[in-house]
């Protein structure tokens, strides 16, 4: 059976007791509906995870007794900063969300020509974004949160891009991602609103060194685009490589050929 992850924007340590804050212990009590002596992983973005066990349910608090740290954080051995243009609302959630689930190190929120989002209305929905971190990290086991960057507008970002390989995926990118030649540390990758950059946009794009990158004969609309670049960039230079690695497996199937 599969344990409950849970992120805490509180300290922890190898065999504190600690009182859960209100909301956390609402959604322990409540919607998990953990019971004492029920265990629970609890992570606060620091590093590792530990094991906790449910000693005390109050009417509003939860107290859990924590065990030994396991200095696990699932990370992605290259640093991968996303650059993400604003987009409306489900769509700016399923980016974030995604983004983070393949193991992305930063994630910037860009203000680009075609933004349509009003910057005030994306200011206030930072905590929003974040909160999406935490619960995508609770649910694929990173332990060490994507660093969410205040929005900014996409040509100061891009002038101060430092990366080892930058990217800016778009329809026009002449670039394969499976045959880059590099061996990057560090990847900058920039993805645009659903009308994608502007013709000056890519200019200055290619001006500050960023690679353009196709994706296929198809057209990805902005709240995919991010998960498609990652997993890729994910298979080629980071740990989705170690998983997809293993012996070839024959699937037994006759090649019928018409008029045989």
């Amino acid at each position: 059976m599969r344990q409950s992850r849970v992120f805490v924007q509180q300290e922890l340590g190898a065999g504190l007791r600690i009182e859960l804050d209100r909301d956390t212990s609402h959604y322990l009590k409540n919607v998990l509906r953990l019971s004492l002596d029920a265990t629970v992983v609890l992570f606060n973005g620091q590093g590792g995870e530990y094991q906790g066990t449910v000693v005390a349910l109050g009417k509003s608090q939860v107290t859990i007794q924590l065990g030994r740290l396991a200095p696990i954080d699932r990370c992605s051995p290259v640093l991968i900063q996303l650059g993400l243009c604003v987009t409306k609302r489900e769509a700016m959630d399923t980016a974030v969300q995604m983004a983070t689930e393949l193991g992305v190190s930063q994630i910037q929120p860009l203000y680009s020509d075609y933004t349509h989002v009003a910057r005030q209305a994306a200011a206030k929905r930072a905590g929003h974004w974040q909160h999406i971190i935490y619960s995508a990290c609770e649910q694929c086991g990173l332990n060490r949160p994507p660093v969410l960057r205040p929005v900014e507008e996409l040509s100061d970002w891009m002038a101060q891009a430092d990366a080892d390989l930058k990217l800016i995926a778009d329809p026009s990118g002449q670039a394969n991602l499976l045959k880059l030649s590099a061996t990057p540390a560090s990847i900058a990758v920039l993805i645009g609103p659903e009308g994608g950059f502007s013709a000056q946009e890519l200019v200055d794009a290619h001006q500050q060194g960023f690679i353009a990158v196709g994706l296929g004969p198809r057209i990805l609309r902005a709240a995919h685009a991010p998960a498609t670049v990652i997993g890729l960039l994910q298979a080629r230079f980071g740990d989705l490589q170690h998983s997809l690695e293993g012996n070839e497996v024959d699937l037994g199937l006759d090649i019928v050929h018409i008029g045989d």
